[in-house]
């Protein structure tokens, strides 16, 4: 039973973290810009992030949002802000550098980014709802956890990797501003299912 659960969990896991969404797109998008390697930063903070919700949500923070909603709801508005912000940084960048570069987020912004990041809180909050039993022990919760963790990683990894491959194909100024103003359209369009979610 248990190994049936955790590779059930797996699979939710890879199948969520190769979906489109904010993180999926800026890790496209610094893959193109920035290379690989220096996105990788911005990968492992996703992952410090997630490893931190699900510590909240086990805490208790989920029924938090559900007795208060209205936290929830200023939440989502406060994570499209976010993405509001750093779609401007990547164009305005891009509309001044003659390299087309986009604005470089590192580990720490990509770590705070998941606490107002609705999908990731959405995504989590049914993970655990579905994959930790209410009878859990400590070491089955932490496994479960620990599953999502590394399920997730090379999901994510995947559009970093696509970014980099499609790094000479954009490395005229031109066709990498015109990217890099796609990327940010398309940043915000990823959050707008998330607005109308309840």
């Amino acid at each position: 039973m248990t190994l049936s659960l955790l590779l059930s969990a797996a699979l939710f896991s890879f199948v969520t973290s190769v979906t489109p969404g904010p993180n999926n797109t800026f890790l496209l998008s610094s893959g193109v810009n920035f290379g690989l390697r220096k996105s990788l930063p911005y990968l492992n903070g996703i992952m410090v992030g997630l490893m931190g919700m699900m510590l909240a949500i086990g805490l208790g923070l989920s029924a938090v949002f559900t007795a208060f909603p209205v936290i929830y709801q200023t939440l989502k508005y406060v994570g499209f802000a976010y993405i509001l912000y750093l779609a401007f940084l990547i164009i305005r960048s891009t509309s001044k550098s003659e390299s087309g570069e986009a604005k470089y987020i590192g580990f720490w912004k990509s770590t705070s980014f998941q606490f107002v990041n609705p999908k990731a809180w959405i995504v989590l909050a049914s993970y655990m709802a579905t994959f930790v039993p209410i009878d859990a022990g400590l070491g089955l919760s932490l496994s479960v956890c620990a599953v999502f963790l590394i399920a997730t990683y090379p999901g994510a990894l995947i559009w970093a990797i696509s970014g980099q491959v499609l790094r000479n194909c954009l490395s005229e100024p031109t066709r990498r501003r015109v990217f890099n103003v796609v990327s940010a359209v398309a940043l915000v369009l990823s959050m707008i299912p998330v607005l109308f979610l309840h």
